[in-house]
């Protein structure tokens, strides 16, 4: 099975996953008990996680074989962006760290690269 494909299965089950938060976020006091303080960055990453898995499953499925440097910087990417999304459901400050905005950055470069990679090759197959 494609390495894209795999890594796409497993994000959509994880995004499947955070489908729990989400209900627990829906209600105030499983909010106040989760000490959940943004509950908006739980839906952002659970449809990130669902929307960025369904990506790498069409591309694993539309596109074998691609560029090594492409598979790993998009599946790399793919997961960083909605990851970063969960934990400023507890610290909303985080996002003002340095650090998190570095990473953050990472995950969109790594994501831009591995799709001008990936668009290339498709390109010139």
């Amino acid at each position: 099975m494609a390495l894209l494909v795999t890594f796409g299965v497993l994000q959509l089950t994880a995004g499947v996953l955070s489908g729990w938060l989400m209900v627990a976020q829906g209600d105030a006091a499983w909010t106040r008990r989760l000490r959940i303080r943004a509950a908006a960055r739980i839906r952002q990453g659970h449809i990130d996680l669902l929307m960025m898995g369904t990506l790498l499953v069409a591309i694993g499925v539309a596109v074998p074989g691609p560029q090594p440097v492409a598979e790993a910087a998009i599946a790399w990417g793919s997961w960083v962006g909605p990851l970063l999304f969960f934990p400023l459901a507890w610290k909303p400050e985080l996002g003002r760290r340095r650090w998190y905005g570095v990473l953050d950055r990472l995950g969109f470069v790594a994501l831009t690269i591995g799709f001008l990679v990936l668009a290339v090759d498709v390109l010139t197959r």
